[in-house]
């Protein structure tokens, strides 16, 4: 077994790939954990050497160790390196299977995700709203009119997405708003054939957003998670079944 201070690098064998080259960068991690060869605390080889190891860039590696950082499982340090959390092995290995590989994102986890995450900052937006915020909800929403309405247009979803961010903002919570911003990009870059249809469905969306801003506007939280909740409802049912009433 290894030094528990340090790692071999030639531990890291490319093997089989699983889903993105970061994703296989963590389920090595995670099996040297397993293993014992990787214990909490334990410092990793450096960016370059475990690109090269692993036959892959750094840029890679980069990004398979700043997930690693968003979710508190490494400390990333240009002093020191990078270790692993000093949790125990347990419960570092726990965490590090929880977190989602690219291939296992599912839209349906995603949106329902969102959904959760929307309904609260509606909610604090109506409580915790200034001036300026409401002024950039309606700014938003107002680009998002223009684009939706646009004749042939039939993508809409980063302004829908600026406009559910404004309104994260209006509820003044930083960890609300990089959560939405950590979810929405892998919605946003999804091939959504659903976009094309302009049934009355759809017709719906301009509808709900002013409704949700109206209530924001009253100062109203039960009015705003009420109108956020119907509009991810139909939001979920537009992607997921087309029906229509």
């Amino acid at each position: 077994m290894t030094d528990k201070k340090t790692v071999d690098p030639g531990l890291f064998d490319p093997g089989k790939e699983a889903g993105s080259p970061e994703d296989f960068i963590l389920k090595r991690i995670r099996e040297l954990l397993h293993q014992g060869e990787l214990q909490p605390g334990a410092r990793l080889p450096s960016e370059r050497l475990l690109a090269e190891t692993l036959g892959t860039t750094r840029g890679n590696v980069r990004k398979a160790l700043q997930k690693l950082e968003f979710y508190g499982l490494v400390d990333i340090s240009p002093q020191s390196g990078t270790r692993i959390s000093a949790m125990g092995q347990e419960t570092v290995e726990e965490l590090m299977a929880a977190i989602p590989v690219s291939r296992t994102q599912k839209m349906a986890d995603l949106m329902e995700a969102r959904f959760i995450l929307d309904l609260q900052c509606a909610r604090l937006a109506a409580e915790r709203r200034s001036e300026a915020d409401l002024n950039l909800i309606e700014q938003r929403q107002e680009a998002f009119l223009k684009k939706f309405f646009a004749p042939g247009n039939r993508d809409y979803l980063e302004e829908d997405y600026l406009f559910h961010l404004a309104i994260a903002h209006g509820a003044g919570n930083h960890v609300l708003i990089s959560l939405l911003s950590q979810l929405t990009p892998k919605i946003v870059t999804r091939d959504q054939p659903h976009l094309k249809q302009r049934d009355k469905d759809f017709s719906r969306i301009p509808g709900e957003h002013e409704r949700i801003i109206d209530a924001i506007r009253r100062c109203d939280p039960e009015a705003a998670e009420e109108a956020m909740l119907n509009h991810r409802q139909w939001a979920m049912k537009r992607i997921f079944t087309g029906d229509q009433e």
